[in-house]
């Protein structure tokens, strides 16, 4: 299994797929959990994350589809490393730097 894998929208998926990291196209919650699950099964058959270091990276849109899911998925020590990050079709989000300088100086960058 290739140490990196990608779920999310198709715009994201083709992109890293061009890079060679394999990945899955997800359009709803019931697939998105599917997808999620058959990683993480799959890196438990393999001997847990020791054995079969996986980066899973899923989009923030995703994410936010399956945030239970993904917070038990997230506290499994056999698990693979979760990495939620903002995709081609995301919304662009306000990044902590950002919030520490409003809050603090008021200031909106």
């Amino acid at each position: 299994m290739n140490p990196l894998h990608v779920i999310g929208d198709a715009e994201t998926v083709l992109a890293f797929a061009l890079g060679g990291v394999p990945g899955q196209v997800v359009h709803s919650a019931d697939e998105a959990r599917t997808a999620v699950d058959a990683v993480v099964t799959a890196v438990r058959h393999a001997g847990g994350p020791v054995q079969q270091p996986i980066l899973l990276l899923v989009t923030t849109a995703t994410a936010a589809r399956i945030r239970a899911h993904l917070d038990g998925v997230m506290l499994d020590a056999r698990a693979p490393l979760i990495l939620e990050f903002p995709g081609f079709n995301d919304p662009p989000a306000e990044s902590p730097v950002e919030r520490f300088v409003n809050r603090v100086l008021g200031v909106h960058l």
